[in-house]
């Protein structure tokens, strides 16, 4: 199943750590989106207000789903990680 995973982020090195698990961690029919906080794009400002992000890095997947912070699991996708995922990080 494919699914949309936005990182918010900005230019630190926690940031550029997640994008590169959600990279690996990924399947082809995912689409990863990275979101710059800092580049002042009305569609990042709106999203962050929507998702309200607070912190970088967070990683929000399919509107529904909000992870903040490096993730302390390993990221692989599919149908029982994205289960673990809405359970235990809800929007």
């Amino acid at each position: 199943m494919s699914h949309i995973i936005e990182v918010f982020a900005g230019g630190c090195s926690l940031c550029r750590k997640v994008i590169d698990i959600v990279t690996v961690g990924k399947c082809n029919d995912c689409t990863l989106r990275v979101l710059d906080v800092d580049s002042g794009d009305e569609e990042v400002k709106l999203k962050s207000r929507l998702y309200k992000i607070t912190a970088v890095p967070t990683i929000v997947i399919d509107g529904r789903i909000k992870v903040v912070g490096v993730p302390d699991f390993p990221w692989f996708c599919g149908d029982e990680f994205y289960r673990f995922l809405e359970k235990n990080f809800p929007l």
